[in-house]
């Protein structure tokens, strides 16, 4: 099979029809980044033509749910600045306090990292209990991952030092139960 590669003109026609038929909107991601990507997928599944491709997509939401999989970006990792942690420590959770009620919405949280570490901040704060946060993705794969609270027990150590470098001072693990590879966040966090 000969590779030609997918032109921007198609790549535009892609989007609108994803936008038109699913109601995903990719048209603010780089374009770059998004042809890089298609062409990827386009190739792993051998795709004699971009008619067929866009004609699977249009046609199959199984293929579109692998298509959303694959193009997009699930970087994440907990407390991942935690300079940023710090500063809601100190600045921003005590203003929170005085509310009666908190609403945090993580949009494109992946696999959830950044939610739990914010319920990880609440909790010592004393605010979970009034605290309500949402975790969306565009990806139902890793938000399924988000809310089991389940990660590799290989992240911990680096997730304890950005803990401790956020200003944590309890013993991180506190928060989770090991389990051969696997770690698993307490309920109490969140999740599902």
């Amino acid at each position: 099979m000969e590779f030609n590669p997918i032109q921007y003109e198609e790549l535009e026609l892609l989007l609108a029809d994803i936008y038109k038929q699913y109601g995903y909107d990719f048209s603010e991601y780089s374009k770059a980044s998004l042809q890089r990507r298609i062409q990827r997928l386009f190739t792993l599944d051998k795709f004699p033509s971009f008619a067929e491709f866009r004609y699977r997509l249009q046609a199959d939401p199984q293929y579109f749910r692998r298509f959303v999989e694959e193009i997009t970006v699930n970087v994440t990792e907990m407390l991942r600045d935690p300079s940023f942690y710090r500063t809601l420590r100190t600045s921003i959770l005590p203003v929170l306090a005085t509310y009666p009620f908190i609403r945090i919405w993580h949009a494109g949280c992946a696999t959830g990292e950044e939610v739990y570490s914010m319920a990880i901040l609440l909790k010592e704060a004393g605010l979970l209990h009034k605290s309500l946060l949402y975790g969306t993705d565009i990806n139902p794969l890793v938000i399924e991952k988000a809310r089991k609270g389940i990660f590799p027990v290989s992240q911990m150590q680096k997730y304890s030092e950005n803990y401790i470098q956020s200003g944590g001072v309890k013993d991180f693990s506190a928060y989770y139960t090991a389990n051969y590879h696997l770690a698993k966040f307490d309920s109490s966090l969140g999740g599902g």
